[in-house]
């Protein structure tokens, strides 16, 4: 068994641990330590890292289908393990070796959770950074040891510019101990990822800890070719089509009772079989769009070639089209659930979690607008497009 296939297997084999802790994992809004250690063991953390640190060293199509397998058992636990495998992929791609072994190897059980969303300002100093901010959606904090935040570089004159104009942002990380964590995080779905808040007040980060975003990758691996923004966008699609998978499987019981409109099952009349139809049609439409559309790019990078934003534009196309066609199932599982769906756990979290997943800042309607500029032969507004 090569490794990657190892991934999905181990993913498929946690589904039944996930879906029955899921319940818990909600209303503490942690990951328990079981959970986390069944998680964590099977590298789910740690998809993208390469094999030589000991991760997964999945290809970004077998990155999307474990996260969506998780997704479909419990979404706070695949959407946890989606910002660990960003985070320490992006720790693998940019940093040197030994940084690499020191954050992730050498410490048992390390995760890392970054966030781009919040305000920090890292001084700037011949060893490194003196790092204050806030930072917001730090998916995963609470079983962390390592925090990321995006900062903008200053010196003693203020903030630094590129030529351009643009501001030096740099990614800095942080071991958990030395930021303060706030219990910010009291939404409707997606409890469990514990997306709190973070500050740093003067926090000294070593320039080895730190790394552009946005700039070039210091791993030659093809997988880090494909643009960052890009890879951290295809993931949240996946993930909400396994929330929306993990739906479908949660209303079939309910198909099996007897029906009030009916002298036999909910499963027998022709309205449940349409749209439980339509349902399976929306998911697996949308997830081919965006399995192939990955493929493409993938292809494409291997081959030595760099992307295009055109080729960029089809697969944001396609993240967000699969995100919308998710939802779609969702509304179709919501009806044919009716009243009894609105009792059953399984299918009213995740009714729950793919309505805060689906608000991601990568699956709103600006990206979809973005392609259409490129479509028609514009640039896009945002400049990460």
């Amino acid at each position: 068994m090569n490794i990657e296939n190892g991934l999905i297997e181990g993913a498929r084999a946690l589904q039944p641990t996930l879906r029955q802790a899921s319940a818990q994992i909600e209303h503490t809004r942690r990951l328990g330590d079981d959970v986390f250690a069944a998680l964590y063991e099977s590298k789910a953390f740690n998809l993208q890292l390469s094999s030589v640190y000991g991760g997964g060293g999945a290809d970004p199509l077998m990155h999307l289908e474990v996260i969506e397998t998780l997704s479909a058992a419990d979404a706070s636990s695949g959407w946890c393990a989606m910002v660990g495998s960003e985070s320490s992929g992006c720790i693998n791609a940019f940093l040197e070796p030994a940084v690499v072994r020191e954050m992730l190897v050498d410490i048992p059980s390390a995760v890392a959770a970054l966030t781009v969303v919040g305000s920090g300002q890292a001084l700037e100093s011949p060893e490194g950074f003196s790092v204050s901010g806030h930072w917001r959606f730090a998916s995963g904090c609470r079983h962390a040891r390592w925090l990321g935040g995006l900062c903008t570089v200053h010196d003693k004159a203020g903030p630094r510019q590129h030529d351009n104009g643009k501001p030096i942002m740099r990614m800095i990380f942080v071991p958990v101990e030395q930021a303060t964590l706030i219990d910010t995080w009291h939404v409707s779905g997606l409890r469990g990822t514990a997306s709190d808040d973070f500050k740093l007040d003067g926090v000294f980060v070593p320039t080895r800890r730190t790394f552009d975003l946005f700039g070039p990758r210091r791993d030659p691996a093809p997988v880090w070719r494909l643009p960052v923004s890009l890879r951290f966008a295809m993931s949240k699609a996946a993930a909400t089509l396994g929330i929306a998978r993990g739906a479908m499987d949660a209303v079939m019981p309910l198909l099996t009772r007897p029906s009030f409109a009916s002298t036999g099952l909910a499963r027998e009349e022709p309205r449940v079989q349409l749209r439980f139809a339509e349902a399976q049609a929306a998911i697996e439409g949308g997830r081919a769009y965006l399995y192939q559309s990955v493929a493409r790019v993938w292809a494409l990078v291997q081959g030595g070639d760099s992307l295009s934003i055109e080729a960029v534009a089809g697969v944001r196309l396609a993240i967000v089209f699969a995100a919308r066609q998710a939802q779609i199932a969702m509304n179709l599982v919501q009806e044919l659930g009716g009243t009894a769906g609105v009792l059953e756990p399984m299918l009213d979290r995740a009714v729950r979690d793919l309505n805060v997943a689906r608000h991601h800042l990568q699956l709103q309607p600006h990206v979809m607008e973005d392609a259409g500029r490129v479509l028609l032969g514009m640039l896009p507004r945002n400049p990460f497009f």
